[in-house]
């Protein structure tokens, strides 16, 4: 700005007041106006010819941003508002499009790009690529991300697997989806899609199943074994595929979700060839077949608009789905009669009892919260599926007040659940591992079990740790018998120490105890946890259980790392389920003819992109810290680290390693 400007001075004494270059008009300037006086000035000259840029000074916010927020002019706030309502109608996208993270990206990337072509005359349509240019894209990105995926997976010595399929409605191909979990060292779980793969297998036996698995870990140096675990539903053909080398654990939602299906649509279960299971649920049965018509009716009709929340129909995929039905049709009822013009409807509509159907709601409220908390995938949620179970068993002991239809519930459920949800060793392990949970005091009966099971994980994390040689032995003895000698004054020391001497029996003084293989185990079970716990609590009372055992890694190793493994297992394949809930939003009406291949790729990159970008970010980071913080360097040292940032500054040695991590900032 001052090149348009020159300052008047008068005997050597700057005066207040400066000269335009162009007009020679004089202009007052003092420190309290600043530059904004002339600012004006050449906004309004005619005989000057500026750019926008010129007229503002560069400050420290142009390279840095302020820590204060920046007030938003209302204008804008407006333009901006019409113009994304403008996108969803013309478009026809969802309304919280504006709040998913790669819509923000774009936006933020146009912003900033806009800041640098303020003054250029390029257009929108010059910056905003071709569809087959993202297309290539997406296939680049998904190369890089499943490179650094791979690397992770390299150095991984235990995991866990959640696999299910699905089938898509529109084209009919069968998909197969394979997720990973697992916690770093640094106590955080992760999770990662594998993919979501066309299922090519020549059948859908066990074997072939079993096999196609096998083929896509092998494309990320993964291999099942007895130490990894797998996570399926309870379908007799998942069973059979990881019955081997591997250590499967049923979902719980599907256990649960399946003795409901059968409370409310079977007569009778079919336990084996020469077993029938009656389920007596006759009255629960007529309800739900009444409400399932005149919610499929009421659907049809397109009447639903009517009411004042949307009903939902029953579906069998779907964990919660009978619950879901029902619990909003209990809340529409009374708006029903206004839109059934059906006489069949009508009836079935009077026929229902809405004493019993208010009953079936209530009894049901607590399996509906379970399934949803054993659903969550975000943070360890094995350890809850022991004490839920016995709250569930609990729930459906009778009393005089039930009504027949909740009696014929709670008889049924209470039998199938003790019989068909099974309890695993990793389900005690995990809850035995929680502090909160360590004394089993709703469910006393399994504590013998959790410990014993606990005791059998740490002798074999034990043994796989450290075996010790023969040497090592040797030594050890000898101190023993040194040490032993010390106590006793009537063994005499021998000056030479001869072979003889190792092989002589260890004296062990009366008064000594021996010591106990598993006392950091019983340090811990003795562990008051309320004194011993500061961390994070969740809003359901839950601690944050990977920074109790980070924070207690030193002070109980063996069970730290044990905790690590089992902490991976969810209880449940929400994860694959939510997978497959993607694809079906990925694979609509509108894009029938979108490849196999591109699908996985997309599904890929939303469910990992942004995981990715944080753990290779915070990996340059802390190299960055590491680097940083040495504090001496020889000066050939200098040098060479020099030419090397040199070397990788310079775009012509652009190599395809840095594009892997320059792309995630």
């Amino acid at each position: 700005m001052w090149g348009h400007f020159h300052q008047i001075f008068v005997n050597h004494d700057q005066q207040a007041f400066v000269s335009c270059n162009e007009c020679k008009r004089i202009l007052a300037f003092t420190s309290a106006n600043g530059t904004n006086n002339l600012k004006s000035h050449l906004a309004s000259c005619s005989k000057t010819e500026t750019n926008i840029s010129d007229l503002y000074q560069t400050t420290v916010r142009d390279f840095y941003s302020s820590s204060k927020p920046l007030k938003i002019p209302n204008k804008i706030k407006l333009s901006v508002t019409q113009a994304c309502a403008e996108f969803s109608a013309l478009d026809g996208r969802a309304f919280a499009t504006m709040k998913g993270s790669g819509f923000q990206t774009l936006a933020h990337v146009l912003f900033d790009a806009g800041r640098l072509l303020q003054n250029s005359s390029v257009q929108i349509e010059d910056i905003l690529p071709h569809p087959t240019t993202i297309s290539r894209n997406v296939v680049r990105i998904y190369e890089q991300s499943k490179t650094q995926l791979i690397s992770i997976c390299e150095s991984l010595k235990s995991f866990c697997l959640i696999v299910d399929n699905w089938t898509e409605a529109f084209t009919g191909i069968n998909y197969c989806g394979i997720a990973l979990r697992h916690v770093d060292d640094d106590f955080k779980l992760l999770s990662f899609i594998l993919g979501c793969y066309v299922y090519d297998a020549p059948s859908h036996s066990a074997a072939h199943f079993r096999d196609f698995v096998d083929s896509k870990l092998q494309e990320y140096n993964l291999q099942l074994d007895e130490s990894k675990f797998v996570v399926s539903d309870n379908e007799p053909k998942m069973v059979a595929a990881f019955r081997e080398k591997c250590r499967r654990i049923g979902c719980s939602d599907h256990y649960l979700n399946k003795q409901l299906q059968h409370a409310f649509e079977s007569s009778e279960i079919h336990v084996n060839k020469f077993t029938v299971d009656k389920v007596n649920c006759g009255t629960a049965q007529t309800v739900f077949l009444q409400v399932k018509n005149i919610v499929t009716h009421v659907r049809r009709s397109h009447r639903q608009q009517q009411l004042s929340r949307k009903l939902q129909t029953y579906s069998e995929t779907r964990f919660n789905g009978a619950m879901i039905m029902l619990d909003i049709f209990q809340k529409v009822f009374y708006e029903l009669p206004s839109i059934l013009t059906n006489t069949k409807s009508m009836d079935n509509y009077n026929s229902i009892d809405k004493e019993s159907l208010d009953a079936i709601c209530q009894f049901l409220k607590p399996f509906e919260e379970v399934l949803e908390v054993l659903s969550e995938d975000q943070r360890p949620t094995l350890h809850r599926v022991i004490p839920l179970r016995q709250c569930l068993i609990n729930k459906c002991e009778t009393n005089e007040k039930d009504s027949t239809v909740v009696v014929e519930l709670k008889l049924f459920l209470a039998r199938r659940i003790k019989q068909i949800w099974s309890v695993t060793s990793e389900h005690r392990l995990a809850t035995i591992l929680h502090p909160k949970l360590k004394h089993f005091d709703i469910c006393h009966d399994e504590k013998q079990n959790a410990v014993s099971e606990l005791k059998l994980a740490f002798d074999k994390h034990r043994s796989n740790i450290s075996t010790p040689s023969v040497p090592s032995l040797f030594n050890s003895n000898q101190n023993l018998a040194l040490s032993s000698s010390n106590t006793d004054t009537s063994i005499p020391m021998f000056k030479s120490k001869s072979l003889l001497t190792q092989c002589f029996d260890v004296t062990i003084s009366p008064n000594a105890k021996a010591p106990n293989p598993h006392q950091e185990i019983d340090d811990y079970l003795n562990l008051d946890h309320s004194d011993d716990y500061n961390g994070k609590y969740y809003e359901d009372g839950d601690i944050d259980i990977l920074s109790y055992w980070k924070e207690k890694q030193q002070q109980f190793p063996t069970l730290s790392n044990i905790a690590k493994q089992i902490c991976a297992i969810p209880a449940s394949n929400t994860i694959i389920e939510r997978l497959f809930s993607a694809a079906k939003n990925t694979v609509d009406g509108k894009r029938t003819n979108l490849g196999s291949e591109k699908i996985n790729q997309l599904l890929f990159l939303q469910k990992n992109l942004s995981t990715l970008k944080q753990l290779f970010q915070e990996k340059r980071r802390k190299r960055t810290v590491s680097m940083s913080s040495t504090t001496t360097m020889s000066s050939e040292d200098s040098s060479y680290t020099m030419a090397k940032r040199a070397r990788i500054d310079d775009e012509d040695n652009y190599s395809s390693t840095d594009d892997i991590e320059t792309f995630l900032d």
